[in-house]
């Protein structure tokens, strides 16, 4: 187990603020590297029990393999490794995964998208279930395919048994770029676990196909009928995806960025909720973008959210989280980017992690910067999640050009816990 190395004072201290000071000190985070070189990228990350003894196993998707390390030592294991690549004839990347117990059996499995073609809009995209049949021995059986599969999750959409598997490709079937809001859109799938999902086919419906270049996506039950909406990031904007029934709806939150070029709209999304009720959505935008952007509930319904811009640039943002760290209720933003910002930017030059801590009952919100790592990882994908059962999340990140694991330990900022 490597030890764990206290942040830098840059990385620890508040480095913008928007207005006033939070109530309470914030957090201390303590960057332990749990692996140097997952992979040649991390393309996503997941807390899940993998071996089933009640403990969340960070997990990470590379190119070839599926890797989970133990919580609590952190001991590295790889999970069918370059098995999706062989199974699909091609060298290309893995891209994303989700964790669940497919069939049933009580062992923890995962939903995987392969064949990673971003450009290739007729062909790629590969989508299996890898099987737990022991820690050591897996078996991937394929569910589907769609080009340029790119993300997905699990989300209980028609709030009836299992959660639906939301596949949420990058680019329409036969578009191109530079234009890429051109052509068709991207198809936004939903597949339902069959009663034998090893042998049976996986029903799949439509949830939407007007949208171009959907990026990041979350589902959430915001309206509390036990059946949860998506919340899309997209060319056009920011919208939310219904179903009812046997219907889909789509509502439009908010444009995103549509002024910059070549891209636009946003990339990755949230949703969040302040400690007095107000609910807020984190973007990062345009795609692949260099701002981070918060959305507030119009009082009306129908409206647009309420757009601001509360940070930039970070370039080629490619990750947002909500959750509340310090216990005050309010949630915050953790944001990631994964490349240099331009020659004389305002902010730091390297890559990095940074928390964004709402200003308790500002109206509109607003928001202190925290930096949690510059230059440490170039964050291809960042989550949080309390790894060590005390009520405190911990972030966790991995990187693209830094192609590492890293854990930041939440502590209380007067060292309160630092005898754990």
């Amino acid at each position: 187990m490597r030890r764990i190395l206290p942040c830098s004072a840059l990385a620890c201290l508040l480095t913008i603020s928007a207005t006033g000071t939070a109530d309470e000190p914030f957090p201390r985070f303590d960057m332990q590297e749990i692996d140097p070189h997952a992979g040649n990228v991390v393309y996503s990350l997941t807390v899940a029990d993998v071996n089933g003894d009640g403990k969340g196993d960070v997990c990470a998707l590379t190119e070839d393999a599926i890797v989970w390390y133990e919580n609590p030592t952190w001991e590295r294991h790889d999970i069918l490794k370059g098995a999706s690549q062989a199974a699909a004839g091609t060298r290309r990347d893995n891209v994303c995964f989700a964790a669940l117990d497919i069939d049933g059996d009580g062992d923890l499995d995962f939903a995987l998208g392969a064949d990673w073609r971003p450009t290739d809009t007729a062909e790629g995209g590969t989508l299996y279930w890898a099987r737990q049949d022991s820690l050591e021995d897996w078996t991937l059986i394929p569910i589907g395919q769609e080009p340029t599969v790119h993300r997905m999750r699990w989300a209980n959409v028609d709030g009836e048994g299992k959660p639906e598997l939301i596949v949420v490709p990058l680019q329409g079937r036969g578009t191109s770029g530079p234009d890429w809001g051109e052509g068709n859109g991207v198809r936004i799938l939903v597949y339902s676990i069959p009663e034998d999902p090893a042998n049976d086919p996986w029903p799949v419906e439509v949830a939407d196909e007007s949208l171009h270049t959907t990026h990041g996506f979350v589902g959430l039950d915001w309206d509390g009928d036990g059946r949860e909406e998506l919340v899309v990031a997209a060319w056009e904007g920011v919208f939310r995806l219904d179903r009812e029934g046997e219907e889909w709806s789509r509502v439009k939150l908010g444009s995103g960025n549509q002024e910059s070029a070549p891209h636009k709209g946003a990339s990755e999304v949230k949703a969040g909720r302040l400690a007095d009720g107000r609910e807020f959505i984190a973007t990062v935008e345009p795609w692949h973008g260099f701002q981070a952007a918060v959305y507030a509930k119009p009082e009306r319904d129908g409206e647009l959210w309420r757009r601001t811009v509360i940070d930039e640039p970070l370039a080629w943002g490619h990750a947002v989280w909500t959750i509340d760290l310090d216990g005050d209720g309010d949630q915050e933003l953790i944001i990631g980017h994964r490349d240099p910002n331009p020659e004389g930017a305002a902010n730091p030059a390297a890559p990095g992690l940074y928390v964004y801590d709402p200003v308790p009952g500002s109206e509109p919100i607003e928001f202190n910067r925290h930096a949690i790592d510059v230059g440490g990882v170039a964050v291809e994908d960042a989550i949080a999640a309390d790894l060590d059962g005390d009520g405190r999340p911990e972030l966790i990140a991995g990187g693209r050009a830094t192609h590492n694991v890293r854990i930041y330990w939440n502590r209380p900022a007067d060292g309160s816990g630092d005898d754990r």
